[in-house]
Formats: structure tokens, C-alpha cells, sequence
């Protein structure tokens, strides 16, 4: 899936003193483990963006005067708002600095827990597998791989999921054990799991206000279809990710895997990511073409990365683009922490009016973000993936429905 490009011998070095690598790669034989030069990795678009960036040309947002109790910075806040429109327009995403609740002390312990999780034997994990398509772990070593984004490609992370509002493709009741309790670890899971959902809340509802009032829309817009008409709260997902390193993979696993994560967008309005090793890659929204478009991601211990997802992509009809990211296979291990944020399950998604003219029609169609979530599972199940990879580009950002239903299920 993943191809190696030819760089310089004498502009590479190792993994650990690179900000930016060669990308288009799969990093599983040893030319893919060298890396460009540090004055060749640093990302800069034509025009300089007006936003502050990382060391390596990435933008770093201080998002302190966009949460709570910050009301007050209407300077500061108007400085950053300008900035989070440079950066999602130009990059599609950024860095949140500065969130108290999500320090680097507090995500090294996420972190910790998390390697207790996966640490667990096989026939614990095994027990909480998705039998019945809402089981809280998956993984190869439980025989229920992520599913194919791309098609055909064989992922080697393996991930314990939580939701508040639990998405299952499953007819009957959910059942309430499907986590882990205090005779498996402590704290048990839904407690650790619940406050790091409501910590990423802080983060996600300050955003939700945010998105709005830079593309000048009211200001709850968002944030009422993330907490829902009944306050039943998004229907978001956390991810907590491990990724194998390569050498440690079983030999049928090793010749197998494609990629960590195969390419994607998210299908959610925006995605929370952190990680504690290289791996994670985007496609910014300024690069075209597929060959040199994936740019890697720096490990920033402090801060999650933010990225745009289909939900806001369809809301702002194309104005702003979901970001396409996978992870490569890498010689180290590494974890991620993810928090999908979305809008509750029975928000109509469909291009704000804002966004609509007679010279610009909806280029997109409307859907319940249930729906989305639904036929978008239904579709990866069914081998349809997620990612064109001729193109280079996303299937369910644009997908269509008809009167909010699967266009194929429509006669």
C-alpha cells in the first residue's frame, strides 16, 4: 500500500533526531527507517500562515482564551479565533496548548493505564472482544483486526474504546459488562474512562463555541448539537491505541499488516489526538496530489493535536476539509489517546445555510449523525472501506444519502 521514495543517504538520520521523515512509506525494511535531514523537514506553506507555529512549521494555538472563564481576554480571543480560521483553512488542523484539565502529568498516567489495558492477558481481552459489534476492545491478537479503511489493508493497532452514548451495529440490548470492572484493574474502566471524557469535554465544548464564532455563526450552534436537545451529550468515542512496535509483531502479523492505521478522515465534527511515539501522519488541506502529500505529525507530550472530521466538513459545505491521517508501521512501539467529538445522534448533518447560495449550491447531502455513523460501519464491514487511494482522498466525507438514507438502500 505504502511505497518507498528515494532520499539522499547523506541528508537522512535516524528516527530519533528528525522532526519530519521521508513519508509514502511503510517504515518495514530497513531503507525506512532513514530519514530526511532537519533542515528539509521543517513544513512551510507558500504564503507564511498567520498563526504561531511548532518548531517544525506546525500550528500551535494557545486555546486558553477560548474555554471556560476566559471570557473575559476579547482581545486575546479574537487573536487566537484568527488564527484557529488561518490554521484550519490552510493545515486543516493544529495544536491546543495551554488546557489545564489535560497536562502532560495527567495524559503520562492516561498513558500508564492504558498500558495496564493492553498489558492484560489475551483471555480477559478476549472476553470484552466485540462479539456482538459493541465490545470494548479489538485487536489481531483477539482475532478482530481494526477494520479496513482502505481496502485490502491489514492494520496492526490494537484499541480499547468508550463511549458515554454507545454506537453498536448490534439489534439487541447493550450489554452492561462489556468493560472491565475492579476485579480486572483499577481504577476500574468506566470510572478512569469517564473522567477523561468530561476533562476532554472542557476542551470539545470551548471548540464547539469557537468553530462558530470564527465562521461567524451564532455561538451555540455547535455546542447545542454537541450536548444535544435533551442534553444526552455527543456521540463521541475514546480511543486508547496500541501500536506493536514492528520487530515485536508475530511472524503471520508481520507479513500481513499494511500500515498501523490505514488512511482515513474521521467521521465525527473533530478528533482529539496524542501520542507518545512518531507515527502518526496528515494530509494537510493545502497539499494536492497523493506522492508527497503525507506530512508527519511531532510528538508534543502537552498538548493534543486537533483535527476537522466530516461532520464539519458537510456543515460548512466543503468550506473547510476533513483531515486525512494514517499511522505507518513503525520500529518503536508507540500509543495514542483519541477522543472522537461529535453532535448528538439525531442532529440533522447538512450544509448551513451560511454556506449555501444560488453560485454555490450544497454539494453535500443531509444526514443524522447516527446515520452517518451507521452506514459508515456498514460499509467498512462490507469491505466498501473509507479512502480512495487511486485519488488520495476520502469515500464518507462527501458520501451520499437521499431524504437521509443510504443512497444504495434507495430503489
Amino acid at each position: 500500500m505504502y511505497f518507498w521514495r528515494s532520499c539522499p543517504q547523506y541528508l537522512c538520520k535516524a528516527l530519533r533526531h528528525s522532526s519530519l521523515h521521508c513519508t509514502g512509506h511503510s517504515l518495514r525494511s530497513p531503507p525506512n527507517w532513514v530519514f530526511r535531514a532537519q533542515r528539509a523537514a521543517t513544513f512551510r506553506t507558500a504564503a507564511t500562515p498567520a498563526y504561531p507555529r511548532t518548531p517544525e512549521g506546525h500550528p500551535l494555538l494557545d486555546v486558553s482564551h477560548l474555554l471556560n472563564g476566559a471570557e473575559g481576554h476579547a482581545k486575546q480571543r479574537a487573536a487566537t479565533l484568527r488564527s484557529l480560521e488561518a490554521a484550519l483553512r490552510e493545515v486543516g488542523y493544529f495544536y491546543a496548548q495551554n488546557v489545564s484539565v489535560l497536562s502532560a502529568d495527567y495524559l503520562s498516567k492516561v498513558y500508564e493505564y492504558s498500558k495496564q489495558l493492553h498489558a492484560l492477558p489475551i483471555g480477559v481481552k478476549s472476553a470484552f472482544a466485540p462479539e456482538d459489534s459493541h465490545g470494548a476492545y479489538s485487536g489481531p491478537d483477539v482475532g478482530k483486526a481494526e477494520l479496513e479503511y482502505e481496502p485490502g489493508s491489514v492494520s496492526t493497532v490494537r484499541a480499547w474504546d468508550y463511549s458515554r452514548n454507545r454506537f453498536t451495529l448490534s439489534s439487541g440490548e447493550l450489554d452492561g459488562n462489556r468493560f472491565p470492572g475492579a476485579s480486572i484493574i483499577e481504577p476500574p474502566f468506566v470510572e478512569f474512562l469517564d473522567d477523561l471524557y468530561e476533562r476532554q469535554n472542557v476542551l470539545a465544548r470551548g471548540l464547539m463555541v469557537a468553530f462558530a464564532d470564527m465562521l461567524d455563526l451564532p455561538s451555540h450552534t455547535f455546542l447545542d448539537m454537541f450536548e444535544g436537545r435533551n442534553g444526552q451529550g455527543d456521540f463521541g468515542t475514546i480511543r486508547l491505541l496500541s501500536y506493536p512496535a514492528n520487530p515485536s509483531l508475530t511472524e503471520e502479523e508481520a507479513r500481513a499488516a499494511t500500515a498501523g492505521i490505514s488512511p482515513h478522515t474521521d467521521f465525527e465534527a473533530f478528533t482529539l489526538m496524542h501520542q507518545d511515539a512518531p507515527g502518526l501522519q496528515f494530509i494537510p488541506a493545502s497539499r494536492t496530489g497523493i506522492d508527497d502529500a503525507w506530512l508527519d505529525a511531532p510528538v508534543r507530550p502537552g498538548e493534543f493535536v486537533v483535527i476537522l472530521g466530516d461532520v464539519m466538513e458537510r456543515f460548512t459545505n466543503g468550506d473547510l476539509k476533513a483531515t486525512p491521517h494514517r499511522v505507518v508501521i513503525t520500529p518503536h512501539p508507540r500509543s495514542s489517546i483519541i477522543r472522537f467529538n461529535a453532535v448528538s445522534a439525531d442532529t440533522m448533518i447538512a450544509p448551513l445555510p451560511k454556506f449555501v447560495s444560488s453560485t454555490r449550491p450544497a454539494k453535500y447531502s443531509r444526514v443524522t449523525m447516527q446515520t452517518h455513523m451507521e452506514t459508515t460501519m456498514q460499509n467498512l464491514k462490507a469491505g466498501l472501506g473509507a479512502w480512495d487511494a487511486v485519488a488520495g482522498q476520502s469515500t464518507t466525507a462527501n458520501y451520499l444519502y437521499i431524504d437521509g438514507v443510504d443512497h444504495r438502500k434507495v430503489s
